[in-house]
């Protein structure tokens, strides 16, 4: 009885570090991508990092940046939330909003400009962030000129539903 203790124990012993190495080996790391999106972390202080998911939708003739789409936890709740990051010059008054595949308009809130460009947020709910995982493209559509009509820009979300477990939403 000692023995086949003794054995079970061990290969216990064994399954559990083998399990808890594979889950260290696809914890992503800085700049990994995750389908479309790059995991990238950032301290905030001394005890305190945050990690978020991002995509740079560039032009293709002249490879600007068009848009910056980042997920990531926000708040005292820490609720997932999209920001989206759009050139200056942008039409503020038109508002901003975006859509995944053939699904519901949402609407973000403009938060600031400032020299890297303008800034707009969400905090998604439940059914917005199911969307987000089941979904093909998410487009965003911004007016560049009161007098020209949206603009509206496509990012894949190859890679989000792993890349929000990466960040710990479930």
């Amino acid at each position: 009885m000692k023995k086949w203790f003794k054995m079970f124990c061990a290969v216990g012993l064994t399954l559990g570090l083998t399990v808890a190495a594979a889950q260290a080996q696809t914890a992503p790391k800085v700049g990994d991508a995750i389908g479309d999106w790059i995991f990238n972390c950032q301290a905030l202080s001394a005890t305190q990092t945050v990690c978020v998911l991002q995509q740079t939708i560039v032009q293709k003739e002249s490879k600007k940046p068009v848009m910056r789409l980042t997920l990531r936890k926000l708040g005292k709740e820490q609720k997932l939330g999209l920001v989206v990051n759009v050139p200056l010059g942008v039409y503020l008054a038109t508002g901003i909003g975006g859509k995944v595949d053939e699904g519901e308009q949402f609407n973000l809130i403009w938060q600031s400009c400032t020299k890297q460009g303008c800034r707009a947020a969400l905090s998604l709910d439940d059914g917005q962030k199911t969307a987000l995982k089941s979904g093909k493209q998410l487009f965003i559509g911004f007016k560049a000129r009161p007098d020209k009509d949206a603009v509206t820009v496509a990012a894949s979300l190859k890679g989000v539903t792993a890349g929000l477990k990466a960040l710990g939403v479930e």
